[in-house]
């Protein structure tokens, strides 16, 4: 490649995660918020799902050779600022530590434990995969349920869910975000030394999507250059905006709807 192209490329950012044929989760609606938002979007599939507005089916892995594959496709070519992770099995958290560690740029892992729909990725496997992927990404996302998980505390309140993250922080070194569908619109954020809350309006009504509009658009701002406490207030905005727009595109669950045009 010419110098001159070198210099012209434009920043992508990496959405890892699983297809939902549904469009309503995951790789598909990572690119339309990565787009929305400024950045050109590019993607490896971890795992291709079989579900719907209704319900999951179940789930085929994408192999280690083909994700090794993938990751090589895009980090031979593309100028990669910023990486959202999302649906990890164990074989792509070992592919996603091999090709992001020392990577110059954010990296924001939503741990996708299950689906809205009720599809289970994980039994046993989900500390092996936290214990890999948070040795090289910078923050994680965790949804109350998720958090509970990883922390092995009950989360029922803002003390309870900073004890979590503070645990969380303490057994896998990264800066945490409790997200706070559950947490009466608050979302906590923990960066290692303080706490700090964000809080905004949010839906009672379960609605899909709504974790990986959030972890990509703060994955956007803070490859824009923002701090945590300032990214993680205008992905929640953005969420916001998203969930506002949410439409039943199938017979059940609403789906988000993120804004295709978005300045802030």
């Amino acid at each position: 490649m010419s110098r001159q192209i070198e210099d012209y490329r434009k920043p992508s950012i990496l959405s890892i995660a699983g297809l939902d044929p549904s469009g309503c989760a995951g790789l598909l609606l990572d690119v339309r918020v990565i787009r929305a938002l400024g950045f050109h979007p590019c993607g490896v599939v971890t795992a291709i799902t079989f579900q719907n507005t209704c319900s999951g089916y179940g789930f085929d892995e994408v192999s280690y050779p083909t994700l090794e594959s993938q990751f090589r496709s895009v980090f031979e070519d593309e100028l990669v600022m910023g990486v959202k992770l999302g649906l990890l099995t164990s074989k792509a958290a070992e592919a996603a530590f091999t090709f992001l560690r020392g990577g110059d740029f954010f990296s924001v892992w939503d741990p996708v434990f299950s689906s809205t729909t009720g599809l289970k990725f994980f039994e046993n496997e989900y500390l092996r995969v936290t214990e890999k992927i948070t040795a090289t990404v910078d923050i994680i996302t965790p949804n109350v349920e998720e958090a509970e998980l990883l922390s092995g505390i009950k989360i029922v309140d803002i003390a309870s869910a900073e004890r979590a993250a503070e645990r969380i922080y303490s057994r896998y070194g990264v800066q945490t975000i409790i997200t706070g569908g559950k947490l009466s619109g608050k979302d906590l954020i923990y960066d290692g030394k303080k706490t700090y809350t964000v809080e905004a309006e949010f839906s009672p009504v379960e609605i899909r999507g709504t974790g990986c509009v959030y972890s990509t658009a703060l994955t956007c701002f803070l490859t824009r250059g923002e701090k945590i406490r300032d990214a993680a207030r205008l992905a929640r905005l953005y969420l916001l905006e998203s969930v506002k727009r949410a439409g039943l595109y199938g017979k059940c669950l609403p789906c988000s709807d993120p804004p295709p045009y978005y300045n802030i």
